[in-house]
Parts: structure tokens; C-alpha cells; sequence
């Protein structure tokens, strides 16, 4: 199994790429690669043209849509391959998403993209899942005060994510509340 990841130095993505147990290969602007250029987004797709799954995790502004249509244009018709799009269930609650108030739009688009995308099923072979987080226990969550996932359990999902057979299209994911 070969993945490829962007944004894989900081946050969830690195934690994803130092721990998901797979082979792996990461895209960021620190290795050279800026999902927020055109040039950078296909060189990206044409070195991800082995891979098995590709986790589109980078935030730049809308250009996350950008890199899953590209990809999506590549695969689509790849039986075997597996694109999971990194979301967010979180609401703007955090002081860094107060400051970045359309974080939660941008990634709004990235679902709406890949529920679009979920119904080209004319020959359409490639799986594409939307993973929708709650809050994660990162630097841009540190002032939130309530539950947050571990990056273990988002580990943990993306590898189950991989093993279905079948298309997962949507999962949101939230850290679990004291409910006592």
C-alpha cells in the first residue's frame, strides 16, 4: 500500500504521516511543493500516479478543492485508488478560527466537491471519502476547552477507511463529550 499526503509537516498531517504504518510520501511548501500553484498540484498528481490513496489534508484556501479535482481528473477511472479528502466538523469556536473565519467555508467546499464528485458514477472507479473532523488535539486547537480527537483515532480511522471494500463516502468525526 502506497499513500501520498499533502501538508505533512505540521498538525494532522504529520501525525498521519509518522504514523499511519503504510508507505508513504508527503507534499508541503516546505519540501518544495505549494498546493496553492498550479504547476506544484499537477506535479503532485503525476508523482501520486502509483499511489493507492491519496490523502488530500492541505488547507490553503480553496486550493484543497483544487488539488481533489485535479487528482479526481487522473483517477477517476482507476479501479483500486482511493482519495480521502480531510474535513472539518468543527465550529468556529477556537480563537484561530475566529481570526480565519472562512476555514469552515473552505472546507465546506472540499465536501461539496467531493459530494459532487461522488455522483459522476458514469465509469467512475476511484473511491473518494470525505472525512470530517471535530476538533484535534493541535496547536490551532490549543485554547479550545472541549473534547478533542487524539491523533490516534484519526490514525486508526483513515487505516479502516482504507481497508473497507466498499466506498465510505462521508464520516464525521467528534471527540466524545462527557456526557455525565
Amino acid at each position: 500500500m502506497k499513500i501520498a499526503i499533502t501538508g505533512h509537516t505540521s498538525g494532522i498531517g504529520k501525525a498521519i504521516f509518522e504514523g499511519i504504518g503504510h508507505e508513504i510520501i508527503g507534499f508541503s511548501r516546505d519540501n518544495g511543493h505549494n498546493i496553492n500553484d498550479i504547476f506544484h498540484r499537477m506535479k503532485i498528481v503525476d508523482t501520486v500516479a502509483d499511489c493507492d490513496v491519496f490523502i488530500n489534508n492541505a488547507h490553503d484556501r480553496f486550493s484543497q478543492v483544487n488539488m481533489l479535482n485535479e487528482l479526481y481528473q487522473n483517477w477517476q477511472y482507476s479501479k483500486g485508488k482511493l482519495i480521502i479528502n480531510i474535513g472539518t466538523d468543527a465550529v468556529p469556536q477556537t480563537a484561530w478560527q475566529v481570526v480565519h473565519r472562512m476555514y469552515p467555508v473552505e472546507k465546506a467546499a472540499v465536501h461539496s466537491a467531493v459530494e459532487i464528485l461522488q455522483q459522476d458514477i458514469e465509469g467512475r472507479r476511484v473511491k473518494i471519502t470525505n472525512l470530517a473532523l471535530g476538533h484535534v488535539e493541535t496547536e490551532f486547537n490549543r485554547d479550545y476547552k472541549g473534547p478533542k480527537l487524539t491523533f490516534k483515532t484519526v490514525i486508526d480511522t483513515i487505516n479502516w477507511i482504507i481497508d473497507q471494500e466498499q466506498e465510505i463516502k462521508s464520516l464525521v468525526l467528534s471527540a466524545k463529550a462527557d456526557w455525565k
